[in-house]
Formats: C-alpha cells, sequence, structure tokens
C-alpha cells in the first residue's frame, strides 16, 4: 500500500470470501481467535486464521480454541497420581479412614477410662503404703486436664493448640495438696513448666 493511502477495513462478507467461510461464521470464529475484524487488517486475519488451522492440524488445538497439550498433560498427570494412590493402597500404605475412625474411637474411649481408673488405684495405693487419705479429685484434676490437652492436639499444625484457659495444672500457692502438706508458693504444676531448682 503506497504512503498516505488510506486502508479500509474488510467488511465480514470479504473475510468470508478470502477465508472461504460462511459470512456467519466469521465473527464466530475471529472472536475465537481474539481478532477484532472491525480495526484489523486483511493480512492479520488471514495470518491469525492459518495459524489457528495448524495448530488444529497439528493436534495441539482443539476447534474450539482448547489447548490440547496442555490438556494431554493434565490429564496424564491425573492418572499417574491415581495409580501412585492405587499402588500405595495395594502396598497397605494407605488406610480408609471411614474404616479407622470407629476403631480410633473405641480405643480412644478404652484409654480415657484407663487414665481415670488409674486414679481409683493410685488413690488406693497410696492411701494403704502412707497410711494418708488422698485427696481423689487432685488426682482427677490432672488427669483431665492431661486429655484435655491431647484433645486440643492438632496434627495439622505439629502439636497442641493453645489453652483455652491458660496454662494447665494447678499451681496454687498455701493449697492442701491432699498428702497432708501446703503446696509451697513457688512450685508450678503443669505442662512445660518448670520451677526453681
Amino acid at each position: 500500500m503506497a504512503k498516505g493511502a488510506i486502508s479500509l477495513m474488510p467488511t465480514q462478507q470479504q473475510i468470508a470470501d478470502h477465508l472461504d467461510l460462511n459470512q456467519s461464521e466469521v465473527s464466530r470464529h475471529l472472536e475465537k481467535l481474539g481478532i477484532d475484524w472491525k480495526v484489523a487488517t486483511m493480512d492479520e486475519i488471514r495470518v491469525a486464521y492459518l495459524r489457528h488451522l495448524r495448530g488444529v492440524a497439528a493436534g495441539h488445538r482443539s476447534d474450539d480454541g482448547l489447548d490440547l497439550t496442555r490438556e494431554r498433560v493434565l490429564t496424564e498427570r491425573v492418572d499417574r497420581e491415581l495409580k501412585m494412590l492405587t499402588v500405595a493402597e495395594k502396598k497397605g500404605m494407605l488406610i480408609n479412614v471411614a474404616q479407622l475412625e470407629p476403631e480410633l474411637m473405641q480405643m480412644v474411649g478404652a484409654f480415657r477410662s484407663e487414665l481415670l481408673s488409674r486414679d481409683d488405684k493410685l488413690k488406693s495405693e497410696l492411701d494403704a503404703l502412707y497410711g494418708i487419705e488422698v485427696d481423689l479429685s487432685i488426682l482427677n484434676e490432672h488427669t483431665f486436664a492431661a486429655l484435655a490437652q491431647l484433645a486440643r492436639y492438632d496434627p495439622g499444625e505439629r502439636g497442641f493448640a493453645a489453652p483455652a484457659g491458660g496454662t494447665i495444672g494447678a499451681a496454687r500457692a498455701n493449697v492442701d495438696n491432699g498428702l497432708g502438706a501446703p503446696v509451697p508458693g513457688d512450685v508450678g504444676e503443669g505442662i512445660g513448666e518448670a520451677g526453681p531448682v
């Protein structure tokens, strides 16, 4: 085109004739290609259409514009992950949580009962051994504190969540410890606390 000449944009009919399409298909095809036929030149339209046809012919793009190579990669990745899960399941490396949950609940319940009955046994042994009357509620308090701490365990956080009411334990000053002597004020009982040495 000579310098200073006016460039006329092609009409949909001219584009259809040039690309051997029906006029009704032109806007649909050009929209898929991301071309505004009102501002694009015939050369730009032709090049974009030929590149699209080449991509479809090479199997890289579908008629609706999907990147077939990318879709194949995604499909292969999903297939590989499913096969890896199947192999892990056959090797016994995976468990069904729905099947395991009732057994875990039963085990935790048995563990809780055993801990609570331990307090009764410990009280009986301490009473008989030292000839004193140990307050069972003090033993139960520590057991319940330990159970509460275990209930806050969060495997996703790799540890224990912060306790709701501050530190766990019964750090009490000048209160009967159930063994006949007051608890010294500088003694703190609880998880992770250290008193003076």
